[in-house]
């Protein structure tokens, strides 16, 4: 062999495409679907909620931008509501409940994680049951609860049935167990209390987690509508939900207004999730794959 060919480079080789590209393509195109199938429903709300031509007549199709955009739909439904006061007993039930249900919730899963108890287990999966128990199967002996309690009619009937659940004490003592016990160990030979270990120690490991139960749990009582109806009637009391609920009912036929009233709604809850999407999803994935 000459010293030509000795020293020669290898020719470039072309790169190519992974053997599952037509399958990673396929599962890109069909995500993009879903999320269009998702994204473009609230679009044309909030598109036909700028219209002021969607009071007399809808499009028979859809638009995704009016051709009269003003907020005149939203000055008609602000106009007899206080809005502030809605939006006021919301972030006051939403906040207190939110306090309460990530506290509680992180409580339960340390005890269940780390905790030594006769029946531990067999309590667990008894806590766990209630999630196949639907709300609406419970709503009305909490309701007879609240009413014996003379908690009708007060911030603490939309409070108090909240601050706690089987989902969050799950998901904390998902995350909870995979703290390693010799580092709560540790602590507790340098003469730490249990609620110090959990409070100081446990609880700032489980940041990504305590975002993911806030946004949740934000989500759920932001759009819950139901409970609310039953255990409120003071107009004082009502929530957004509530309230633009009720009065969508007396906006008749007029579209565009009960579009407006709809965004107003839900959009605190869709610019929370945009933001704390991350959090979700991480936490989620974690704890389906820790024991």
């Amino acid at each position: 062999m000459t010293e030509t060919a000795l020293t020669a480079k290898p020719a470039t080789t072309q790169r190519r495409l992974p053997a599952d590209w037509r399958s990673q393509a396929t599962m890109s195109v069909m995500l993009v679907i879903g999320a269009a199938a998702m994204v473009l429903p609230f679009w044309w709300m909030f598109a036909t909620s700028l219209s002021r031509k969607a009071n007399v007549s809808m499009p028979r199709t859809p638009s995704f931008w009016p051709a009269d955009p003003s907020f005149f739909n939203y000055q008609v439904a602000t106009a007899n509501l206080p809005i502030v006061q809605l939006y006021a007993n919301s972030l006051l039930v939403v906040g207190v409940t939110t306090i309460g249900y990530l506290f509680f919730s992180a409580l339960a899963g340390y005890a269940f994680a780390k905790g030594r108890f006769p029946g531990k287990s067999v309590l667990f999966i008894i806590f766990l049951a209630t999630l196949f128990i639907p709300f609406e199967t419970r709503m009305i002996p909490l309701y007879l609860m609240m009413s014996d309690l003379g908690l009708t009619n007060t911030y603490w009937a939309l409070i108090l049935p909240f601050l706690a659940g089987g989902f969050g004490t799950f998901l904390m003592r998902q995350t909870i167990a995979s703290i390693p016990d010799e580092l709560l160990e540790a602590a507790r030979i340098d003469g730490a209390s249990e609620f110090r270990i959990f409070w100081q120690i446990v609880l700032p490991l489980c940041k990504p987690t305590l975002a993911t139960l806030a946004i949740l749990n934000v989500i759920w009582r932001w759009n819950d509508v139901l409970w609310p109806l039953l255990v409120t009637s003071k107009r004082e009391l009502f929530t957004v939900t509530q309230g633009l609920a009720l009065a969508g009912r007396t906006q008749g036929i007029y579209t565009g207004v009960a579009l407006a009233t709809a965004v107003m709604a839900i959009l605190p809850v869709i610019v929370a999730y945009l933001v704390l999407q991350r959090y979700v999803i991480r936490s989620v994935v974690s704890s389906g794959v820790k024991g």
